[in-house]
């Protein structure tokens, strides 16, 4: 048996839908049981009227609200709706009209099939899309819930779980890449320090080899080139090598640099370079003063340390380029102090008088030039770092300057015997300018030294990075890769056994997760889900089975009901069945206002034929008797034995006119009928009685037949083989 009962699982979730399914499942409900219990037609006409109603009603409150909603699949829904409502006639009449319950069963099945379809697919699908309507506020967690679901509905899981396992690995990539162009920088800093350290470093040499071979060209010349002709020469030598050393320096680093400001140093110091040679080559004529050798050599030099100077402003760490200034300004003060040499030996060579010495130019030149060596003091300690000027020391003291300045001059300028104090002059100021030169070059190694000990630390740093971001990255992409497989490859599996519960397939167990995470939950639900399937598949077999049983039995029992309605012999309808019939027939044309119309038929001497044949051809002549009768008529008209040799056939949608016809001609058929038996022949003839039921004769089953009757009787006593219709 069929059963169908409303269950709250059933809900769509709109009350007025939900009420009407839930009158559309008693409805039906109601139908399969009438069904069941072969209830009468009218049971069956009043349950149908109300389905046809409610279905009705229900599919124009349905269609209402696909309109409100602008339902894509809405027309396709309607015909379906539509198509249903046609159906229901059908399946009504097929039910009234056929007597067997293979017919009634196909009726059950099919309503059952439709309401499940139509409540839990059909109208499912609709109610999803009208819960799936844009209805969001404007809060922050509406907000976040709309972007969660527009990133749900346009990029697949696979790619969201992708994408947060990438995140991370961007996130370190992108730090990875500060991280190394931090470094690579700092390294390009020091490199760049570095270079202008070692160019530094060989200006300084190259000036201060200059320097003294200035002041040893200087002294050769004031002694009438007598004396320090071998110093100068032992000197220039040098000077050469440090001008080659310089020349190969600036070639070796042009081709590796590219700050701009460097490079414009190195191709103008090229040109100083060239310049310097050839007024170095030129020196060798006697006819060149001292003044101008002084002027060549100091503006040569100037040229050179003002260079530099510039070298400074390079965009650069400001730690460096103070590094840079304060080179720059304690060579400054050497080149200073060398100048003053050269320009305090010819004061004092001049052979003046103290007051003619205080009063000339150079004199006043000595002056400005300790000023500047003040200056070049005062910018080495604000640059210099503390141990620079620690390193230093009393050299770069402005009062202690100052002071050896002064007591110089006043010693080896102002006092008598000034015959020894331009070589004493000299001699101070070149020990005074060799240990500046031993500090500068101290200064500068130490520079040099640290920069070296930075590179290699950046080095390794940047080695050290790099390995620390590959083994980071490496792992992050392991773990994220371990990650994205333990999201997607489960759901992948649930989804593959899902598909395979569609097809009836329960064999794709779930019972090798034992995470407690939500993809556990999963595997838990999808577990239960197919245990659950697979329960109800078994229990619909036996329904399936129990049905199948009692469908057998019902035909069984109908086939029993069918034997019992029937004459054993004949196979015409009994008495019995006849009577349900014309009781339900009577019903029809009451309601539906038909005509109907009964004809009582007797075999006329029929006791002579079974005493002349015997009961065998008694029995013969009624079965041959029957086949005439039913071969004569409709197929909708019934024939009955309800007597011995008495038929009965009731003729529904026929009036009076009609069954004389039929009578008339079933008569002339009875009458020429031959029934061979044996040797001999049967013939047979019938008296019939016709009647037509009236509506407003009020008969009854009893009664139409009794009225029927009399016109068989009046058959009988008008000489039989004839047909007489009942008087109205």
């Amino acid at each position: 048996m069929i059963s169908l009962e409303w269950n709250e699982d059933m809900c769509v979730g709109i009350d007025e839908i939900d009420a009407d399914h839930k009158k559309i499942l008693i409805i039906i409900a109601a139908i399969i049981d009438a069904i069941d219990i072969n209830a009468n037609a009218e049971t069956i006409e009043k349950h149908f009227s109300e389905l046809a109603a409610c279905t009705a009603s229900h599919f124009k409150h349905e269609e209402a609200l696909m309109k409100t909603m602008g339902f894509e699949d809405f027309i396709e829904h309607q015909k379906g709706h539509q198509g249903f409502l046609v159906q229901l006639p059908e399946l009504k009449n097929k039910l009234l009209n056929s007597n067997n319950a293979e017919a009634a069963g196909e009726v059950s099945q099919f309503l059952y099939d439709w309401v499940i379809e139509h409540i839990l697919i059909a109208d499912m699908d609709y109610v999803h899309a009208f819960y799936s309507e844009e209805k969001y506020s404007v809060s922050f967690k509406a907000i976040f819930q709309r972007s969660s679901e527009w990133l749900s509905q346009r990029v697949n899981i696979s790619t969201r779980v992708l994408i947060t396992a990438l995140l991370p690995i961007l996130g370190m990539l992108l730090l990875s890449f500060i991280a190394i162009k931090d470094n690579y920088q700092q390294y390009k800093n020091m490199l760049l320090l570095d270079n202008l350290t070692q160019i530094v470093q060989q200006v300084n040499s190259l000036t201060h080899n200059l320097q003294v071979e200035r002041g040893l060209l200087s002294s050769y010349i004031s002694s009438d080139y007598q004396r320090f002709s071998k110093a100068l020469t032992s000197q220039q030598h040098k000077s050469n090598d440090e001008i080659y050393a310089f020349t190969t320096l600036l070639n070796s680093r042009k081709a590796l640099l590219t700050e701009p400001m460097l490079i414009e140093f190195i191709n103008s110091t090229k040109i100083d370079i060239t310049e310097l040679i050839i007024f170095r080559n030129g020196l060798n004529s006697t006819s060149i003063s001292s003044e101008k050798i002084l002027t060549g050599y100091n503006l040569i030099i100037g040229k050179l340390l003002s260079r530099v100077n510039r070298l400074s402003h390079i965009k650069m760490d400001a730690e460096f380029a103070n590094n840079i200034t304060a080179i720059n300004a304690i060579v400054g003060l050497k080149e200073i102090l060398g100048q003053q040499r050269e320009l305090g030996t010819q004061l004092i060579d001049d052979d003046l008088s103290t007051h003619e010495l205080i009063h000339s130019e150079r004199y006043k030149q000595l002056y400005m030039q300790l000023g500047m060596q003040l200056n070049a003091i005062f910018i080495f300690n604000y640059s210099a770092t503390p141990e620079q000027q620690q390193t230093c020391g009393k050299l770069c003291n402005v009062a202690k300057q100052k002071a050896f300045i002064n007591k110089t001059i006043e010693d080896l300028m102002l006092k008598p015997g000034k015959e020894q104090n331009s070589q004493f002059w000299f001699i101070t100021l070149t020990n005074r300018i060799d240990d500046i030169e031993i500090v500068t070059d101290k200064i500068i190694n130490d520079l040099d030294t640290k920069t070296q000990l930075k590179l290699e630390r950046l080095e390794s740093r940047f080695y050290l990075v790099i390995i620390i971001i590959s083994t980071i990255v490496v792992l992050n992409t392991l773990f994220s890769t371990i990650l994205y497989h333990s999201v997607i490859t489960p759901i992948r599996r649930i989804t593959h056994a899902l598909k395979q519960v569609t097809l009836g397939r329960y064999n794709q167990q779930m019972n090798e997760s034992a995470s407690k995470d939500e993809i556990g939950a999963l595997y838990g639900a999808y577990e239960t889900l197919r245990r659950k399937l697979l329960q109800a598949d078994m229990s619909k077999n036996i329904i399936k089975r129990q049905q199948q049983s009692l469908l057998d039995r019902r035909k069984e029992r109908d086939r029993y009901r069918e034997l019992a309605s029937r004459d054993t012999l004949t196979g015409a309808l009994n008495r019995r069945k006849f009577n349900l019939i014309l009781k339900q027939e009577i019903n029809f044309a009451k309601q539906d206002k038909q005509k109907l119309s009964l004809l009582l038929l007797d075999i006329d001497h029929f006791k002579r034929i079974n005493d002349t044949y015997g009961h065998a051809g008694g029995d013969q002549a009624l079965r041959d008797f029957y086949d005439i009768c039913s071969n004569s008529v409709k197929s909708s008209d019934i024939v009955a034995r309800i007597g011995g040799e008495e038929f009965a056939i009731l003729m529904p949608e026929t009036d009076k006119a009609q069954a004389h016809v039929i009578a008339e001609r079933l008569r002339h058929n009875i009458q020429a009928l031959q029934i061979p038996y044996g040797q001999e022949t049967i013939r047979l003839t019938a008296s019939i009685g016709l009647a037509q039921w009236h509506e407003y004769d009020s008969f009854n089953v009893d009664e139409f037949i009794s009225h029927t009757d009399k016109a068989l009787y009046q058959a009988k006593r008008d000489g039989r083989n004839c047909v007489v219709e009942a008087s109205t």
